[in-house]
């Protein structure tokens, strides 16, 4: 398979779909009104998704014009499921141990594991990231949105 053409393809219906959320204002009924409104959140997540799909798109699509020659992670291999059964497994594990053990100690886990699934090699970026981002998710989620996260429970 052709990964450029996947990218593009996904990268379009991603855009179509945020530019939907975007100016479509009868999306959300009721939920918890904050400040900042009820669809500041997917709005904003929408507008990161055109940037990044755009990204994305863009770089296949000029690669699949000038019909450059396939480096070895643009072709994506189809034999065997079992990165499916993991990754699949990973997040069956995480959505059973999170009411339990809560989301800031399970979290870093489950993007390690990803992350290894995914060949990432650089560790130090990789741990850091692994312990940011569920912080920085925790804390925006609770004092932003004024959603809370599970906490530890045993």
């Amino acid at each position: 398979m052709d990964r450029r053409k996947i990218d593009v393809v996904l990268s379009t219906f991603l855009i179509i779909a945020s530019v939907i959320i975007l100016t479509n204002d009868s999306l959300a009924e009721g939920g918890a009104d904050s400040e900042m409104g009820i669809l500041f959140l997917p709005r904003v997540v929408a507008g990161f998704i055109i940037i990044f799909a755009a990204t994305i798109a863009i770089q296949s699509f000029m690669k699949l014009s000038k019909g450059a020659a396939m480096e070895g992670q643009e072709v994506i291999t189809t034999d065997g499921f079992s990165g499916i059964f993991i990754y699949v497994g990973i997040f069956v594990a995480y959505w059973l141990a999170v009411p339990h053990l809560g989301f800031m100690v399970t979290t870093p886990f489950v993007m390690l594991g990803v992350a290894y699934l995914l060949g990432g090699r650089n560790w130090l970026p990789i741990i850091l990231m692994s312990a940011i981002t569920p912080v920085l998710i925790y804390y925006g989620s609770r004092e932003y949105l004024r959603v809370y996260l599970p906490t530890w429970t045993l």
